[in-house]
């Protein structure tokens, strides 16, 4: 079962829920004032291999990527190696 991350639209704090895929989202309610008018955020996932990279430029070498606009993680800037994430 995934874990989403919602919004309520009417205190707009943020929760977490552990949902089933057959549970539908749009009676969600919120964790803090229990209304039912929450939205789903787009959340980031974790993989189990920090130095998984997406090769986009067709390069072989492992720091290609700073070459054609950052890397996968999306935190490196395109000309540094200082991504704790990825490096």
């Amino acid at each position: 079962m995934p874990i989403y991350e919602f919004e309520c639209n009417e205190c707009h704090k943020t929760f977490e829920k552990l949902c089933s895929m057959k549970e539908d989202l749009s009676q969600v309610p919120c964790e803090y004032c229990h209304v039912k008018n929450v939205k789903k955020k787009m959340s980031s996932f974790a993989t189990g291999n920090q130095r998984t990279s997406l090769d986009l430029g067709g390069h072989s070498d492992e720091h290609s990527h700073s070459h054609s606009g950052g890397c996968s993680c999306g935190s490196c800037s395109s000309h540094s190696h200082d991504c704790s994430c990825c490096h």
